[in-house]
């Protein structure tokens, strides 16, 4: 006979509270106090329990309509599902590790953390595992939806990272900050002041909806603009885990101190009953706490952005659900909203079966019905996602199984209609919001890039100091970006100059002195905290952006630049593989080389260069060399972007370059679209170091040097 849903149930209770029991006695694997290896194994295994709870109706398990597909979630899960469905709604074993006097939490409560926002991480860069095992620290991920970060968020950070963290924030490619280095003992201090000053952890990470994306801009006039931040903030709350774990563990079961400050502009939403609404197709599960989620919440993480049309700054593509906003003739008006779904970065080397994917057009619904079609996708995902096999677990692999159509179709029995067509949109553009710009209420914002997102202060750079000066003595208010770097909001014009004084008396450039490359690069953090990375990453990435801007100028495209990206292993949390250039971590010192990628990040990946699997690090110049000098002299037209360009051309043509090519052969080469060489019949008498400099400036633009002189001459004269 099968077991009844009230067996499972039995089994999950009786599993709970043996789990419990082993923590309190500290016979759990990860802590000092343990039975006897013989005993532990001679004990008998209760059957593995990841059903339905209680007066849940729809699951995994029981999915709400079927799906024909390779997995069926019945008769086995992987095992971070069979944590979080004896976790009792995200509490244990996290709540009894919590009150022991251990500097790290067990294997199993790592994964209920992530659900609270925080990482256990070690420091790679110690060598010895018995230092190692001493240096277990934890990192918290805030949940900042559309990246806004108010000027008293960011001082009680700032005091936070000083006083319990390693001194410095990171901002994420998810819009986010980190805080790195935080200690155990110090970890509910932390999430309590985060939450008591109107933000949080919960969501930032786990096998829920993370950070919602959105251009980070402030334009309270552009009602499009407007109405993308509005509604990624209700998409924030509308699906962050309902259980009281998170106020029980860090706030000991009261409420935080302040409301979330995003509250204030979504209340006329209701999400309450938005959240709680029963269309009567399987979305409500009948969780007794999880209405959306049910016991064991979503296979894997799950991302969403919401962006304008033509203002790809978000990386639309690479989210499991993107929206679009799309404006009623009027402009004033939302009409509704195009819907992609099913892109992803993450992969694993020499495993095919797990690939980036960019996400596919699903269709365009009304702004009456947007909540309750991300509630159907969200569904979908959850009855049909794969919990067999954690690597496949994304919603990318479900729509690339059933195929664009077909998913379309099954989400539209949860749906209980019809997505209409896509609605045609413009070009999209990659904007980074970069420099000075006006809000349209009389106020200014200004981009500043921050490499890699670091928010440190070091000799010569002090970001975090300047930061701070600039929210205690101006106002300011921060928006993360999705390229890592930062926007300072609400600059009153009578202040632009002394804010840029500031910003240079800390050793930070304006961007017009930033070169292209180091722009348009991110980087994750990989070492020295990172568990999955297998060399360098952020640590590199300057270096790697120097010898590229130099290789460029050197070649004579110092007018070129291109998104760049690396990552210290193939998860692609850099996002990698939208990227028109990128390194992905293939062992130490070592990278897999990936080309193609759209310029505006939209609507294909990157391909690896099978040849260049593990390209060093040392021989990056001499890499791409071979790859500039094919984009130099065949390109179709100057302005052809290079992400373009090995796209149309393809991989094959590009190895087969590299393979006949001889380092320095370049130079001998004619670059079709450079300038016509000037004649000269006249000599001018200049100093040498002037001309050094213009002979250096002139090879960078593929000039000589009287080329580039007559050139500025006749412009700065206005000669025909």
């Amino acid at each position: 006979l099968l077991p009844t849903r009230h067996d499972r149930h039995m089994r999950s209770l009786l599993l709970c509270a043996a789990g419990a029991a082993a923590y309190h006695l500290g016979a759990w694997p990860g802590h000092a106090a343990r039975a006897p290896a013989a005993r532990l194994a001679a004990e008998p295994q209760a059957p593995a329990d990841f059903g339905l709870a209680p007066g849940q109706k729809f699951g995994p398990t029981a999915p709400a309509h079927p799906a024909d597909k390779p997995w069926t979630n019945l008769e086995t899960q992987e095992g971070v599902q069979l944590v979080k469905a004896a976790s009792n709604d995200l509490r244990q074993p996290l709540l009894a590790d919590m009150g022991n006097d251990e500097i790290s939490v067990s294997k199993d409560s790592i994964h209920i953390l992530k659900h609270h926002g925080s990482y256990m991480q070690q420091n790679r860069d110690l060598k010895k595992k018995a230092d190692r095992d001493k240096s277990y620290q934890f990192m918290l991920r805030l949940k900042v939806p559309c990246g806004e970060v108010p000027g008293e968020l960011y001082r009680e950070l700032d005091e936070l990272s000083n006083k319990y963290g390693q001194g410095d924030l990171r901002a994420t490619t998810r819009q986010a900050f980190q805080l790195h280095g935080v200690l155990k003992g110090n970890l509910k201090t932390v999430i309590a002041t985060i939450a008591n000053v109107g933000s949080n952890t919960y969501g930032g990470c786990g096998d829920i909806n993370r950070n919602v994306m959105v251009p980070a801009v402030c334009f309270p006039n552009n009602p499009a603009y407007v109405a993308a931040q509005t509604y990624a903030k209700a998409i924030a709350d509308l699906f962050r885990p309902m259980t009281e774990a998170f106020n029980e563990i860090w706030l000991d079961g009261e409420k935080a101190a302040s409301v979330e400050y995003w509250q204030k502009d979504i209340a006329h939403f209701d999400l309450d009953k938005v959240r709680n609404y029963d269309n009567g197709n399987g979305i409500i599960t009948g969780h007794p706490v999880e209405p959306i989620y049910g016991r064991t919440y979503l296979p894997k993480k799950f991302k969403m952005a919401v962006t304008v049309p033509g203002d790809n700054s978000v990386d639309l593509y690479i989210n499991d659900v993107g929206a679009v906003v799309i404006m009623e003739p009027d402009g004033k008006t939302v009409k509704g909203f195009n819907i992609v779904v099913g892109g992803g970065m993450g992969r694993t080397h020499r495993k095919e079966e797990t690939f980036a994917r960019a996400a596919d057009h699903l269709g365009f619904v009304k702004e009456a019905d947007f909540f309750e079609c991300l509630k159907a996708i969200i569904a979908v995902q959850r009855d049909h996602g794969n919990r067999e096999v954690r690597s496949s677990a994304r919603l990318k692999y479900l729509v690339h199984t059933l195929g664009i159509d077909d998913f379309r179709t099954l989400t539209e029995k949860y749906y209980g209609r019809r997505f209409e067509p896509w609605v045609p949109l413009p070009e999209w553009k990659y904007l980074d919001w970069m420099g000075w710009h006006e809000q349209g209420d009389g106020k200014l914002m200004l981009g500043i890039n921050v490499e890699q997102g670091r928010v440190a202060d070091s000799p010569g750079l002090r970001v975090k100091s300047c930061l701070r000066a600039l929210v205690d003595n101006y106002g300011v208010d921060l928006l993360l970006t999705p390229s890592q770097s930062i926007v300072l909001r609400n600059i009153q014009p009578a202040q632009k100059y002394d804010v840029e004084a500031v910003l240079r008396e800390h050793g930070i450039k304006l961007i017009d002195e930033v070169d292209a490359i180091t722009r348009k690069s991110i980087a994750c953090p990989a070492f020295p905290l990172c568990g999955l990375a297998m060399t360098e990453a952020e640590r590199v990435q300057p270096q790697i952006n120097a010898r590229l801007w130099a290789l460029l100028c050197e070649m004579g495209l110092s007018n070129t630049d291109f998104v760049t990206r690396t990552t210290g292993c193939p998860n692609g949390c850099a996002r990698p593989y939208m990227a028109e250039l990128a390194f992905v971590g293939s062992g130490p010192d070592m990278y897999q080389v990936w080309v193609g990628g759209h310029p505006a990040q939209s609507e294909r990946t990157a391909v690896e260069v099978p040849s260049l699997f593990k390209m060093k690090l040392d021989d990056l110049e001499a890499t791409m060399e071979p790859i500039f000098a094919m984009y130099k002299t065949q390109r179709l037209a100057a302005e052809e972007a290079f992400g373009n360009f090995c796209y149309r051309v393809g991989v094959p043509a590009i190895e087969e370059y590299i393979a006949k090519y001889e380092l320095g052969s370049w130079r001998a080469m004619g670059d079709p679209f450079g300038p016509e060489a000037v004649a000269t019949d006249a000599t001018v008498g200049i100093t040498s170091d002037v001309l050094a400099k213009v002979e250096e400036e002139a090879s960078k633009r593929g000039y000589d040097a009287p080329t580039l002189i007559d050139a500025l001459l006749r412009e700065a004269l206005a000669i025909e």
